[in-house]
C-alpha cells in the first residue's frame, strides 16, 4: 500500500505487507499470497531477497544476457508501484536482453496486482520481512533442509505452496494446466528413484502431467534428492527404495 508525499512514494506497513498484504486477513505468522507468488515465480531468476541471486542468474549472465534486476530500494523506487506493475506484465519487452517472460497472460490481473505490492514493500520490510520469507522456506522436520526450498522455487508455481494444486496462475492457465494435489498417497506408486526420474524428465513420460516441465539440467542431484525426501513429508507417502 503505497502513499504519495511531494512527490515521494512513503510505504505503509511494509512488514505488514509482508504478512497480511494490509489489505488482506489471515495469521501474521504466515508469508501473505503475493510474497508466496513471487518465491513461485520469480526468485528462481532474482533471489529470494531480490538480491538478482537466484539459482539461474549465474547461467543468465553466462549466456551473455541482461542479468536479472536487483529489487533493492533504490530500483524499486526509481519504477514506482505501477513501473514494477508494467515490468511484471511485460518481461523483457522492458530491458532489452533480459530473459525475464511475459507474465502477463500467465499471471493474470490479480496476481500481478500481488507479486507488484510485495516487491515494493520488500526492500523495507526490514528483518521482519525476512523472518516470514526464512519461515516459510523452513523444511518440515524429517525432511532434507533445502527441500522445501527446492520445491518452493520450481514446484510451487504449480503445484501451490503446500502441495494442494493451488498454483500463481491466472484462472485461464488454471484451467489447461490442472496440476495435481500431492498431497496424501498420489505419490504412493512411485519409489524414490521413480519419483526423482520424474522431476528429473518431466510430464512427457507420465500420462497424468503431460504439461510437467522435466528439471534434469535445472536442479542439481543432491536437490532433486532432498526434494524428493520433502515431496514425501508433503505427501505423507512412505514407500521408499
Amino acid at each position: 500500500m503505497i502513499r504519495r508525499f511531494a512527490g515521494v512514494p512513503v510505504l505503509i506497513c511494509a512488514a505488514v505487507v509482508l504478512a497480511t498484504g494490509c489489505r488482506e486477513g489471515g495469521d501474521a505468522a504466515h508469508l501473505e499470497r503475493g510474497g508466496q507468488a513471487f518465491l513461485a515465480q520469480c526468485a528462481v531468476c532474482h533471489g529470494v531477497r531480490g538480491a538478482g541471486d537466484g539459482p539461474l542468474a549465474s547461467s543468465i549472465a553466462a549466456e551473455g544476457k541482461t542479468p536479472p534486476a536487483v529489487l533493492d530500494a533504490a530500483r524499486v523506487a526509481s519504477l514506482g508501484r505501477a513501473g514494477v506493475r508494467q515490468a511484471i506484465e511485460m518481461g523483457a519487452h522492458m530491458r532489452p536482453g533480459s530473459p525475464m517472460p511475459l507474465w502477463g497472460p500467465h499471471l493474470g490481473a490479480e496476481w500481478m496486482d500481488r507479486i507488484a505490492d510485495y516487491v515494493v514493500a520488500m526492500p523495507v520490510a526490514g528483518r521482519a520481512g525476512r523472518d516470514l520469507v526464512d519461515r516459510y522456506l523452513a523444511a518440515p522436520a524429517g525432511s532434507p533442509r533445502s527441500g522445501r526450498q527446492v520445491y518452493v522455487t520450481y514446484c510451487s508455481s504449480c503445484h501451490g505452496p503446500h502441495g494442494g494444486g493451488d498454483g500463481f496462475f491466472s484462472p485461464e492457465v488454471a484451467a489447461k494446466l490442472r496440476p495435481p494435489s500431492l498431497r496424501g498417497a498420489v505419490l504412493s506408486t512411485l519409489d524414490d528413484a521413480g519419483l526423482s526420474r520424474l522431476v528429473s524428465v518431466g510430464g512427457a513420460h507420465a500420462p497424468d502431467a503431460m504439461t510437467m516441465p522435466g528439471w534434469l539440467y535445472t536442479i542439481s542431484p543432491d536437490d532433486r534428492q532432498a526434494l524428493v525426501g520433502y515431496l514425501r513429508t508433503l505427501a505423507g507417502a512412505v514407500k521408499r527404495n
